[in-house]
Formats: C-alpha cells, structure tokens, sequence
C-alpha cells in the first residue's frame, strides 16, 4: 500500500510552461485558420452570383429570340428572384434602365413588345430592371449603386447589339463599399457572349 501510494505522489503534470506553449499554438494556429474559413466561407458564397447571373442571360437570350433586341426590363423578360430577398447575398440586374428608343425598339414593339412593361425610358427600378440582396455578413446592404458596371449596347446594328448585367453582394465584413476600391464588395458582371467577369473578390 505504501508502495502504491509513493508511485501515484511521483506522478509528473504539465508545469505551467508546456501549457503556455500549448495555449500559444493554438493561438497561432487559430490565427491562421480563422481569416481562411472567412475566405472560404466568402468564395463559397460568389456561387450564387454565378447562378443569378447565368439566369439573367438566359433571361436576356429568350427576350432577343423574340424581339432581336437585349433590354433591362429583367422582370418582363420572366427574371424575378423578388421573393427569394432574404436568402440572397447579391443583387443582381441594371443600374440604369437604359432600353433604347430607336427604331430596333418600335421594331420590337411591332412584335408585340408591350411598352408598359418595358419602357423605351424609365429609370431604373426595384423588381423590374434589379433586385436587391436582404443577407449580408456586414453592417449594410448592396443595392443598385453597386452595379456601376452594368450596360445596355446600341441595339440598332448586329454588332452592337449587347448587354452587361451584374451582380454584388457583401460577402466578407472588411469588403463593403461600392466600386473597384481595395475594400470593395464583391461584383461580378455578364455579358451577351455569356462571359462572367469578376470585377472585385470581395473577400
């Protein structure tokens, strides 16, 4: 008994100085870590603009079938994520509702192009040429004002016949301004030959 009892007093445990080690590489290590999952977390998230905005080209596509003209009126052309708000990170659409008003217009409208749902000029509107984002992982959210890349070609001639529509959202908390600036959100943009561009990661 006695024998048994001086073996259990022998024991060793760590001295404070193992821990201290112990705590600080797990403090290196979480250093490290953590800003990557953030990252990864935010790449993650660009999938949803890539989906959005090959939804708007196919949305695009069909209108061209049916008037041989591109235009911003998303809505009208059957593009309406408006009741998925709260489970989207981006907005998605035009900045600026520019459908021209020519003669590739009244060609359009001989077609059957109705003029109130997609007018030769309006301003760019809520639900009907973009839709704004209701999550985000920071204080504020993306609107129609992060889409300054955004574009409508001449549609008079074949070859100028184009469209650029973006998307943006607030994927990571250090990127949450408008623009191609160093803290910027992340944009993506689409075009008529269906090329994405990232404009800014954000993240």
């Amino acid at each position: 008994m006695k024998s048994f009892y001086v073996s259990l007093k022998r024991q060793d445990g760590f001295t404070l100085v193992e821990l201290m080690v112990v705590v600080a590489i797990i403090g290196l290590l979480s250093a490290v870590a953590i800003p990557n999952f953030q990252k990864y977390q935010a790449r993650s998230k660009t999938s949803e603009a890539k989906l959005q905005l090959a939804a708007v080209y196919t949305a695009e596509q069909s209108f061209y079938s049916d008037y041989n003209i591109y235009a911003t009126c998303l809505r009208y052309m059957g593009y309406d994520p408006s009741e998925e708000i709260n489970s989207r990170y981006y907005t998605v659409g035009f900045n600026v509702a520019n459908v021209p008003a020519n003669a590739a217009y009244d060609s359009a409208v001989n077609s059957g192009l109705t003029t109130g749902e997609c007018a030769a000029a309006a301003a760019a509107a809520p639900n009907l040429h973009y839709y704004v984002a209701g999550k985000r992982v920071a204080t504020g959210l993306t609107n129609n004002t992060f889409l300054n890349n955004t574009a409508l070609g001449d549609q008079l001639a074949a070859g100028t016949q184009t469209f650029v529509a973006g998307a943006a959202g607030i994927v990571h908390k250090r990127f949450t301004t408008a623009g191609v600036a160093a803290d910027s959100a992340s944009s993506m943009t689409i075009n008529q030959d269906k090329v994405i561009s990232i404009v800014r990661n954000g993240f």
